[in-house]
C-alpha cells in the first residue's frame, strides 16, 4: 500500500510542474505531456490504494474470524505438548537459539493458505547479529519439515515475530507458528528441521537445524 501513496505523491508534484510549465510558453508542449503522464500516474495509483485496502480488509476480516472462533471455543485444543530443546548454533557470525517448540491439535484459520488447519508447531527462536555489518534475516520465509513430509510455510499474522533488517549486535526473538495439514495427535510429530536464509551484504548465509528430536 505504502508504493501507491509514494508513486501518488511523486505523480501529484509531476502535475503541479506540468502545471506551471503550461503557462511558460517555451515549455508549454511539454507541460502538456508532464500534466497527461502525471493524471493518469494519479488515477493508478488511487486505483492501486482501493484494491490495497480491499485486500487489507480481507485479511483483518479473517483474523477476526478467527479470534471470534477463539472467544466461542469452536477452536478449542485437544492436546498440547511443549519441548525444550535447546538448540544452538553460532555459525555465520550469528548467535541461533530455538528453546522451546510446541506442538498443538487445534483448528486454526491459515491466513497464508486461506483455510482451517488442524494443528499447529510453534517455535521460539532468537538470533543475534554478532558481525559489522547489517545483516537481512528472513527466518519468517523459512521452511520448516516435520517427520511425515509435511514441508511448512510460517503463518506471518499468527507469528509475533519480526524479521527483516539486523543492526550489529542486535537481536530478534519471538515465536514463528507453522500451520500444520496433517495431525492426528500431537505425539505423531517427532522431530522437525528448520532452514532460513540471511543476507550478509550480497552474501546468502543458509541456517539449517538438522534434524531436532522432540522428546519430553
Amino acid at each position: 500500500m505504502a508504493i501507491w501513496f509514494t508513486l501518488l505523491g511523486f505523480a501529484f508534484l509531476a502535475f503541479i510542474v506540468g502545471l506551471i510549465m503550461l503557462f511558460t510558453q517555451s515549455k508549454r508542449k511539454i507541460g502538456i505531456y508532464v500534466v497527461s503522464g502525471a493524471s493518469l500516474i494519479i488515477i493508478a495509483s488511487i486505483i492501486g490504494v482501493f484494491i490495497s485496502f480491499g485486500n487489507y480488509n480481507k485479511l483483518q476480516q479473517q483474523v477476526a474470524s478467527y479470534s471470534s472462533d477463539s472467544k466461542t471455543g469452536n477452536t478449542k485444543s485437544e492436546g498440547k505438548e511443549t519441548y525444550n530443546v535447546n538448540w544452538h548454533n553460532n555459525a555465520d557470525g550469528m548467535d541461533k537459539k530455538i528453546s522451546t517448540v510446541a506442538v498443538e491439535k487445534k483448528v486454526v484459520h491459515s491466513t497464508m493458505e486461506d483455510k482451517d488447519m488442524p494443528g499447529t508447531l510453534t517455535i521460539a527462536i532468537e538470533i543475534k547479529n554478532n558481525t559489522k555489518n547489517e545483516l537481512l534475516s528472513y527466518p519468517l520465509q523459512g521452511e520448516l519439515t516435520t517427520v511425515n513430509g509435511q514441508q511448512l510455510a510460517a503463518d506471518i499474522i499468527l507469528s509475533d515475530l519480526i524479521d527483516g533488517k539486523m543492526k550489529p549486535g542486535a537481536t530478534i526473538k519471538g515465536t514463528i507458528v507453522f500451520p500444520l495439514d496433517k495431525l492426528d495427535k500431537v505425539s505423531d510429530i517427532e522431530w522437525f528441521q528448520f532452514s532460513w536464509s540471511t543476507y550478509n551484504k550480497d552474501k546468502l548465509l543458509k541456517s539449517d537445524t538438522g534434524r531436532i528430536n522432540l522428546k519430553k
